[in-house]
């Protein structure tokens, strides 16, 4: 809960601001309505000040949190700085909705004023008549202004055919025997993201909304891009609720949850019938009746409207097909898979044949010891135990007649036979049992060897039939690229080029990669190719063809896959990015400014970011390139951005071939951790001496085969690193990664085994470093290690900022805040207050300038730029006149995130430039920065560019 003075501050600012605002709308409508000619537009001038009301009011309920209210006093601001140019009905509607609008954000104050929440804020807005007047207004004056519809476009009667459910079904039939090739791979791809829906459905207390969201875009993207346009436009309706559901508009209750249970339904039964299948109807429902009647749900549900009283129809309960995918093997492969498991089996009966002999020869041992044990036991009990042997003598000559032994041993030796003691006897028996022992061994010796050699032979025969079944389970990128084709066909204003259709790419990979490929083929139609469309007489004069090319290309080399996908547009607009990036809080200016057109270009890659100007089917919502980023980094790849202004953008994937059973190399890591590289990675073991590994700009380096690697130790990612010998060397794993060879540095090498690798886990996954797990010789799990996200790992340690540490950076600062906003000054004190500064704030530029030039000794000053008497700019012309101030460090806090607005300050003076709500993170990070503050330990935070 919020605290009560902060809550009161705000309620006072608030309602200063709504009256003035109250006021401007009112004399804006009367201005317009003037008189007996029609309804006009207010002035320019009255507009321009009622916006400013509205502006402040947006940046003031943001930055303490509610959300709605900011949200509607936005759609306000947006609706005056369009500046519309209208008369009669038109106009008369433009000033309704400001009217409209000024009541429903005073509605939302009193309720805050009376101790509630702004949480059914939008809710009540879109029940009533402004949505769909707004709505009516943009469709009919599309040049006055340009803005998103509120609502969802209602589908066309005249887009739909036959009413009846064999038109649907007619048609979803059509399009696959049409359609046979892009239906192989379109449908699975469908079919795993409905599970990804129907997944989080099933768990609605933990359901991700993001989730829920990706999936239902990338059905509706891939949808329009096969030409499948029932699924897209129902999917569309889809994503549109579940994207008010991840702003927060619209609750995930009972009613939300079982529409899209519903719809998840429908998606799959519309697939069951497209492949064939039949859906068993419940009465009169048809297929077509239950896609109208659920759009219509979805509608009103994202609108915020109560949902309608009566169910959506569903189908009766049916056994549904499983989705598993397919691939066409060649016979000949086959035969020659068939082949190899006969060797197979005919290696298992030979290594079955020398385990009986073993088995046999076992019981030939067993048989000795049991002989020399009887020899040994007699010998023991004759010259170790003699008084037992005298009493047993006394016993056998007592029942012995008088004189019969002496005389049977007087005519042996009459017949001159050898005589043999105890001694003889037991020599003899070992001497035979040593005999034994020698064809024992012998017989061993030769099994051993040939299990050896068989071994061997099974080893090479299964690593043989490894690589076989790789093979079959690759498919040509072809397949992948067909879809491709169809959809560039449908562009009239860029030609696609593919290079590279007979690499052959793992299926699993292969389907998992379609997806980015159709983001990246949008995002160059709709940003990097817009002017081949708008203006193609423009590319005719750069000497570019009038039409915008794509090409495609993959190709395979030392392990890695490599798919570019390039177009021959403008290039990245990186002022618009980084203005975009400002806006969204990633960054402040100067941090952005700094940032080089690498680091500036994988800003994209953020959730949200686009540089569109409007929200449409394809483009604007920040999705693509999120997409795009998580499922190449989930495939354990890297994507790559190369882009030249006037000459175009290309994305490069590059992606390692994975194996599900392959060599691996185990090191030892810690003192008692493990982990393996895979071998085809390895390109070299090397014991380096610690002399010979340099620091180039505080990173260290190793010299290899006459280049300079970088070198990761991944030691300190099992615990501490215990100090090393003095003199010892580095033991370092040279490996391939997607962003060239890297030197590893491990505690111990180790051996190479032959290995099954599963994939890691969802928790697990989050893991850069970690490409899967495996089970060793010895029964340990051991983590396969991935080169590409150790060395992102390392560029990128995990140093959040911690409440300790900034309290004790900030300690001895004194700060200036310079704002008009009651809420603000108090919010953003408390933050820089928990960061151990000292904060002394001014309600506007004068009263902060009087302080600056009261002789307090000051470390720094935010300021913001929109405030009575002296704005932000005169004070910074102000500050920087004076030589006792011109070097204090003056940082602008402020809404407007305008490249006009950021020149200003900076041509003024002003040390960054940040846009309101600020992130905490950011902010004490640029303060460390700027005041030298090691202490402060301030990490990259949540908006980090990607790696």
């Amino acid at each position: 809960m919020a605290h009560p003075e902060l809550l009161q501050s705000f309620l006072q600012e608030a309602e200063e601001v709504m009256l003035q605002l109250e006021s401007g709308v009112q004399a804006l409508c009367a201005d317009g309505r003037t008189g007996t000619e029609p309804a006009t537009a207010p002035a320019l001038g009255g507009m321009a000040q009622v916006s400013l009301l509205a502006h402040r009011m947006r940046g003031s309920a943001g930055l303490y949190g509610f959300q709605q209210l900011s949200t509607l006093a936005g759609l306000l601001e947006r609706l005056l700085d369009a500046r519309p140019e209208l008369r009669g009905e038109h106009a008369g509607a433009y000033l309704a909705l400001l009217e409209e609008i000024s009541g429903a954000l005073r509605g939302g104050l009193r309720t805050l004023q009376a101790g509630g929440t702004d949480r059914d804020l939008g809710l009540t807005f879109a029940r009533s008549a402004a949505p769909a007047r707004l709505q009516a207004l943009v469709t009919a004056v599309p040049d006055a202004f340009r803005m998103r519809a509120a609502l969802h476009r209602a589908p066309d009667p005249e887009d739909a055919a036959e009413p009846g459910a064999e038109g649907l079904e007619a048609r979803l039939r059509a399009f696959v025997t049409q359609n046979e090739e892009v239906w192989e791979y379109f449908a699975p791809e469908v079919h795993e993201h409905v599970a990804a829906l129907r997944h989080e459905l099933d768990h609605p207390d933990a359901a991700d909304a993001n989730v829920m969201f990706r999936s239902a875009h990338t059905i509706k993207g891939s949808s329009y891009m096969v030409g499948l346009t029932e699924v897209g436009d129902f999917a569309h309706g889809l994503e549109d609720l579940l994207g008010a559901v991840r702003s927060d508009t619209v609750a995930l209750n009972a009613p939300a949850l079982s529409a899209l249970a519903g719809a998840v339904d429908l998606l799959d039964d519309m697939m069951l019938v497209a492949g064939g299948g039949h859906v068993l109807q419940d009465g009169a429902v048809t297929l077509q009746g239950r896609l109208e009647s659920l759009s219509a749900q979805l509608q009103r549900l994202a609108a915020g409207e109560a949902p309608a009283p009566a169910a959506v129809p569903t189908a009766a309960p049916q056994a549904r097909a499983a989705a598993n995918a397919t691939i066409r093997v060649p016979a000949q492969r086959l035969e020659g898979l068939m082949d190899q498991l006969g060797e197979v089996v005919g290696s298992r009966a030979r290594l079955s044949a020398l385990l009986a002999r073993l088995d046999e020869m076992q019981g030939l041992m067993q048989d000795s010891q049991a002989r020399f044990q009887r020899t040994v036991r007699d010998f023991e009990e004759r010259y170790l135990n003699p008084d037992m042997v005298r009493t047993l003598d006394a016993g056998r000559g007592a029942a012995t007649p008088d004189g019969a032994g002496q005389g049977l041993t007087a005519a042996f030796a009459d017949l001159e036979f050898d005589t043999y003691d105890d001694l003889n006897i037991l020599s003899r028996s070992i001497t035979e049992l040593s005999v034994d022992f020698g064809e024992v061994r012998k017989r061993l010796t030769d099994t051993v060897s040939g299990l050896q050699e068989e071994n061997e032979a099974l080893g090479k025969l299964i690593r043989q039939l490894r690589t076989d079944l790789n093979a079959t389970s690759r498919v040509p990128f072809s397949q992948a690229t067909a879809r491709l084709r169809r959809w560039a066909r449908e562009q009239p204003h860029l030609t696609l080029a593919v290079e590279g259709d007979d690499v052959l790419v793992e299926s699993g990979i292969l389907q998992r990669l379609t997806e980015p490929m159709l983001h990246l083929l949008t995002n160059a139609a709709h940003h990097g190719l817009r002017r081949a469309a708008e203006d193609p007489q423009g590319r005719v004069a750069q000497g570019k063809p009038a039409t915008g090319q794509v090409f495609i290309r993959a190709s395979e080399s030392a392990n890695f896959l490599e798919v570019t996908v390039a177009d021959d547009g403008d290039g990245l607009d990186l002022d618009r990015i980084r203005e975009r990036a400002l806006g969204a809080g990633v960054g402040s200016a100067q941090e952005l400014a700094a940032m080089g057109d690498a680091e500036a270009a994988r800003l994209i890659l953020l959730p949200g970011l686009s540089t569109a100007e409007t929200v449409g089917q394809t483009a604007g919502r920040g999705v693509g390139m999120d997409v795009v980023a998580n499922s190449v980094r989930a495939l354990g790849g890297e994507l790559l951005i190369q882009s030249e202004p006037g000459v175009g953008t290309a994305f490069v994937l590059r992606l390692p071939t994975t194996q599900r059973i392959m060599d691996v190399l185990d090191v030892q890591l810690g003192a008692q951790d493990a982990g393996a590289f895979a071998v085809n990675t390895v390109q070299a073991l090397r014991d380096v001496p610690e002399a010979d590994i340099t620091l180039i700009e505080g990173a260290p380096h190793v010299r290899f085969e006459g280049q300079l690697v970088p070198v990761v130790d991944a030691r300190p990612f099992w615990g501490p690193v215990a100090g090393d010998e003095v003199g010892a060397a580095a033991h370092l794993v040279f490996a391939s990664s997607i962003s060239g060879t890297i030197a590893v540095r491990v505690r111990a090498f180790g051996r190479i085994e032959e290995v099954s690798v599963t994939p890691p886990s969802p928790l697990l996954g989050r893991l850069e470093y970690l490409a899967g797990l495996t089970v060793g010789a010895t029964g340990a799990v051991l983590p396969l290690l991935d080169p590409a996200g150790l060395l992102r790992l390392a560029r990128r340690p995990d140093a959040w900022l911690s409440g300790a540490a900034a309290q004790a950076g900030g300690t001895g600062r004194t700060l200036l805040l310079v704002d008009d906003s009651v809420s603000v000054r108090r919010l953003v004190s408390r933050m820089l207050e928990r960061a151990g500064f000292t904060v002394l704030t001014a309600n506007d530029g004068q009263e902060g300038l009087d302080l600056i030039h009261s002789g307090e000794h000051l470390d720094a000053v935010i300021t913001d730029l929109e405030m009575p008497r002296m704005n932000g700019y005169e004070l910074l012309g102000a500050v920087r006149a004076r030589p006792d101030s011109a070097e204090l460090p003056v940082l602008v806090m402020t809404t407007r995130a305008g490249e006009k607005h950021q020149q200003l300050a900076f041509s003024l003076g002003a040390t960054d430039y940040f846009t309101k709500p600020v992130n905490e993170t950011l902010l004490l990070r640029r303060l460390q920065a700027l005041l030298g503050q090691a202490g402060v330990d301030a990490a990259p935070g949540p908006g980090a560019v990607p790696a």
